[in-house]
């Protein structure tokens, strides 16, 4: 089978780690991917991965123009920053002339693709306005929600007609966790039996419990910490979103004599996460800021930590909590939507700056016997999440569009809103 998805933006995100595994997977099973995604150029260690495989990622380059306009970098759906793109715009902010030329560059790019592709089906990721280019040029196709599309829908009213159309245009629409599965019914008014929930995995060939040398990790980091320090993972954006401004604040009631230290992996405006209100109760002592890395770099500060942190105000699910708990350590996370369905270690509610400290200290202050016991719990956990076999479902769902369009004698039926 021959299967073309599409992202809304570069790696670097959760959705991307989706496409990734969805063709690590796929491959495994002998079938052919290719993927379509925006990118704006800029360095990063695994740059020269992505523009060397121009048979798998064909990669729209940014900056686009034409005589009237142009658009400097790719949009976002919401204000949250992108790992390559913190200073990207939001579709909100784009001109209709930009908006226009960007609906234009991107059906030419598909075009283009499709033609010389062939794809059997298409998998286009978020309900947005990838598929709308789809739609234009006749393809059926299946789109996967996210929960940052929905978060979108809310702050982005102009594009609200067009996800409801590519909503209701779908084959199906595949959700990331049952709490994105109930968004997605009720924001855009689709039948329940249209959206189906495949849990997202986590790459365990890379995210496993491992002996790594803690000395070697920080010295690689530029981090001067000593040895007893307890060290806690963080990995996501820098945004009030994802509740750093959370862990600054939980920091602040943290008994400095624990030696507790946050390492705190992603990219973002660390001022824009912060509130005014609360700045005298933020705590920046032992909280190292430490940017984007590639996985296996992550992989290894999980190994060295001793709890992982997810305190987000809104989750769709939370792949970096998965991984962190794939390696072995229990994840504190918040009560947002996807998370509760997988973590082990502590639920607290959003935005409780003194649950989260009170949970990081009654783990760090377990007997040993009984944390281990949390770890192996959540390792356990974390193994339930195969890739493979949520690829596996996905082909179960290309073959059915193939199917029903042989069946039907014609490409796709447009629903018009």
């Amino acid at each position: 089978m021959k299967i073309l998805l599409t992202n809304t933006g570069s790696w670097g995100t959760g959705s991307f780690t989706v496409v990734n595994a969805i063709i690590k997977n796929l491959h495994k099973l002998n079938h052919e991917v290719k993927v379509c995604f925006p990118d704006n150029g800029m360095d990063s260690d695994d740059k020269a991965f992505y523009y060397s495989r121009p048979d798998i990622y064909h990669i729209w380059q940014f900056p686009i123009h034409d005589d009237t306009t142009s658009i400097a970098q790719f949009p976002l759906m919401i204000t949250d920053p992108h790992p390559r793109g913190a200073d990207s715009p939001t579709y909100r902010s784009l001109t209709q002339i930009q908006l226009d030329l960007f609906t234009r560059s991107l059906t030419i790019k598909l075009k283009t693709i499709i033609d010389d592709f062939q794809p059997d089906i298409i998998e286009s990721q978020h309900i947005w306005l990838m598929e709308k280019s789809i739609i234009n040029l006749g393809q059926d196709y299946i789109a996967t929600a996210h929960h940052s599309d929905q978060m979108g829908f809310h702050y982005d009213k102009r594009m609200q007609p067009i996800a409801i159309e590519v909503a209701k245009n779908a084959e199906y629409i595949f959700s990331i966790s049952d709490y994105v599965t109930e968004e997605v019914i009720k924001i855009y008014d689709v039948p329940q039996e249209k959206v189906i929930t495949l849990a997202n995995g986590y790459d365990n060939s890379i995210f496993f419990k491992k002996a790594v040398a803690k000395d070697k990790v920080l010295k690689r980091l530029n981090l001067d910490i000593d040895d007893p320090a307890i060290l806690i993972s963080f990995a996501g954006k820098i945004s009030r979103t994802k509740g750093i401004d959370i862990i600054l604040r939980a920091n602040h009631y943290l008994p400095k004599e624990k030696n507790i230290h946050f390492l705190i992996l992603g990219e973002g405006d660390l001022n824009k996460a912060l509130d005014l209100e609360f700045y005298d109760l933020y705590e920046f002592a032992r909280v190292h800021f430490i940017g984007q890395h590639i996985p296996q770099h992550v992989a290894e500060i999980h190994n060295i930590a001793k709890i992982s942190l997810m305190p987000s105000r809104s989750e769709g699910f939370g792949i970096a909590g998965l991984e962190a708990m794939g390696c072995g350590i229990p994840l504190i996370a918040t009560n947002s939507g996807g998370p509760k369905e997988f973590a082990v270690g502590k639920l607290i509610d959003v935005e409780d700056a003194k649950g989260l400290a009170k949970a990081i200290l009654e783990i760090v202050d377990m007997p040993e016997n009984d944390y281990q016991n949390l770890c192996q719990q959540a390792e356990k956990q974390a193994h339930k999440y195969s890739w493979l076999e949520n690829v596996k479902s996905r082909l179960y769902y290309y073959q059915k569009v193939i199917d029903g369009r042989n069946t039907n004698g014609k490409h796709r039926k447009i629903c018009r809103i």
